[in-house]
């Protein structure tokens, strides 16, 4: 643990709340492992609380194997070396194809910013391909997978 801050921040993206959902799932990982954990959208998002937090997981839904650009905004608005000392990881939902790929940018752009990145991240098929509809839900395994992803995340802080 880098000393004893507990505290983390789990930002994201959504339109049609299943990377919202993914969120909740990570942070709820992260609860289990006594960590203090405020989940907000990228927009909501000040720079003091980047600076509060050891523990970053960043979550965008997958546009053509890219992240939404507002997240895409966010990181790359943020100060190099900014996120510096801090543990992170990453997290998609997709309804089509490429969430692996929309993962590695997402990481590429936070250890831009100088975030240690501990874990690959995790992809998760939700929702309806080129649709602002809701569909489909992610499945209980990809739930768990999300959960695990924040204990893990906790673990190697």
């Amino acid at each position: 643990m880098f000393g004893r801050n507990k505290k983390a921040l789990v930002v994201y993206h959504t339109k049609t709340g299943h990377t919202a959902e993914a969120a909740e799932a990570v942070a709820r990982g992260l609860r289990e492992r006594k960590f203090q954990v405020v989940v907000k959208r990228v927009s909501e998002v000040s720079p003091g609380e980047l600076e509060g937090c050891a523990v970053l997981a960043v979550g965008s839904p997958t546009r053509g194997a890219r992240p939404a650009r507002v997240v895409k905004r966010f990181i790359k608005g943020l100060e190099k070396k900014s996120l510096k000392g801090k543990a992170a990881t990453v997290f998609t939902a997709y309804a089509g194809f490429r969430g692996r790929a929309t993962l590695r940018r997402l990481r590429r752009l936070l250890k831009r910013r100088g975030a240690k990145v501990v874990l690959r991240g995790v992809a998760v098929k939700a929702g309806a391909p080129l649709s602002l509809w809701k569909g489909p839900q992610a499945s209980p395994e990809d739930v768990a997978r999300l959960e695990e992803l924040g204990r893990k995340l906790a673990k190697r802080a």
